[in-house]
């Protein structure tokens, strides 16, 4: 059984999602749509709440409306905390409580559901009529699995080229870091996208749910899972979330176009390969560690962030078992920790971003060889089909070209060349290592 959960918030597309949804090869057991919004947008006489506010009440009538002529092929539940009387105070909105509003009513009612399985949606993303067969084909096969973060390929409007770069370049940005964290085979290597989740409904309940932060709850959910049991980076189906702009949250895909197109990219760098590798032999360290009492040299960020002798009390508490401690270790420097460490070893630069970018690219074609598989290309969804950018050899004479040594140089067709090497190198990956380990 899938359930499926929608935060929604200033989504005039939700009534079309909904309706996609009837075109799914295997449908849905139930919907729940949390439409929401913050209660002071009626009375703070900014015209963009007000716009808002309109936009939720015009959805809501028209779901109830498609409702009442049994246009849903599945049970629809519209959770209204969009209202005035029902709204939510500024300090407890957000896309995270949404979410997690969504998901907590389905836990509730269905959780003791056998293999009921919880789907993550947004609104703004398009899924192909295969996905909801594909995710549950993928806990089928992979029994052990806890939950799925599933591959993802935004879609670009061409004929707004700075927003199109800005979107490529954020996209770029994030299969460099998780395609360094899979070379490295270093733990937590996923990409959260808080549309493209899925989870065991029994899991969900074990780890108390989605913790409701105004925005990332989808990476938090994603790393508790992990720390919980194994996760899937692999399905057929590939999603494709939204490209466009939005003040919504306080960071992902929305702030992330923002900044780029204001060219502020400090927080989307390219980050250097070398500190992937520090973190690998950080944790290869931690059974020396165990045994002796002696951090290694990469572990030095670690001790900055712990405290000097931050391992012996986890040590004490592992019982003299080796495999605990290292479990505990990783689980202690888990996805957070990492990201705050490249955060803290790496200043952004235009240049250097694209000479690791170039590093990463090289790295890739000598361990993967020429990429250039159409079955994992095909991605076509509302009548679009990228593959039609991609062209073997491009990229090795984009970074060979002596004029491009600066990401600024990178032309709309660059960024489309490189996301998509990328996002087939990374497909080889995930098919080969369907299932991340858990920690």
């Amino acid at each position: 059984m899938i359930h499926i959960a929608i935060p929604a918030m200033d989504e005039p597309d939700l009534p079309r999602l909904l309706l996609d949804l009837n075109a799914q090869r295997l449908l849905p057991q139930s919907v729940c749509v949390c439409i929401n919004q913050p209660s002071s947008y009626y009375t703070d006489g900014l015209p963009e709440h007000r716009r808002i506010c309109e936009v939720n009440q015009s959805v809501y009538r028209q779901l109830r409306r498609l409702e009442s002529e049994g246009r849903f092929a599945f049970p629809l539940e519209i959770i209204d905390c969009f209202s005035p009387e029902k709204a939510w105070d500024a300090k407890h909105s957000g896309v995270g409580r949404a979410r997690k509003t969504a998901m907590d009513f389905l836990s509730r009612r269905f959780g003791k559901e056998a293999s009921a399985l919880l789907v993550c949606m947004d609104a703004d993303t398009r899924y192909p009529p295969d996905y909801l067969q594909n995710v549950r084909r993928q806990f089928v096969l992979y029994p052990e699995a806890v939950a799925l973060a599933n591959p993802y390929y935004h879609f670009v409007d061409v004929e707004d080229r700075p927003a199109a770069c800005a979107m490529l370049h954020y996209e770029v940005y994030m299969r460099a870091y998780a395609l360094c964290l899979r070379l490295c085979k270093l733990p937590y290597a996923f990409t959260a996208i808080g549309s493209s989740m899925a989870c065991r409904m029994e899991t969900y309940r074990k780890i108390g749910g989605i913790t409701p932060f105004k925005s990332g709850e989808d990476f938090y959910f994603l790393q508790k899972m992990n720390k919980t049991g194994a996760v899937l980076t692999h399905s057929l189906s590939v999603s494709h979330p939204s490209a466009r702009l939005s003040h919504r949250v306080g960071f992902g895909t929305g702030p992330a176009l923002q900044k780029g197109l204001d060219n502020h990219w400090e927080s989307y760098p390219i980050y250097p390969f070398y500190l992937f590798e520090t973190m690998r032999a950080a944790y290869a360290g931690l059974p020396i560690l165990f045994e002796k009492g002696l951090p290694c040299r990469e572990m030095a960020y670690w001790n900055r962030s712990f405290g000097e002798g931050w391992w012996i009390p986890i040590k004490k508490n592992s019982g003299n078992r080796p495999g605990q401690f290292v479990h505990a270790c990783i689980e202690k420097f888990d996805a957070l920790r990492g990201f705050q460490f490249l955060k803290a070893s790496y200043r952004q630069s235009d240049k250097g971003d694209f000479a690791n970018l170039s590093d990463l690219y090289g790295r890739l074609r000598k361990t993967l060889g020429r990429i250039n598989n159409r079955e994992d290309f095909s991605i076509s969804a509302s009548g679009q089909d990228s593959s039609a950018f991609f062209e073997a050899g491009y990229t090795d004479s984009l970074f060979k070209n002596p004029a491009k040594a600066a990401l600024s140089d990178l032309t709309l067709q660059d960024w489309m060349q490189i996301r998509d090497f990328l996002f087939l190198c990374e497909r080889h990956l995930q098919k080969n290592q369907a299932l991340l380990p858990s920690w």
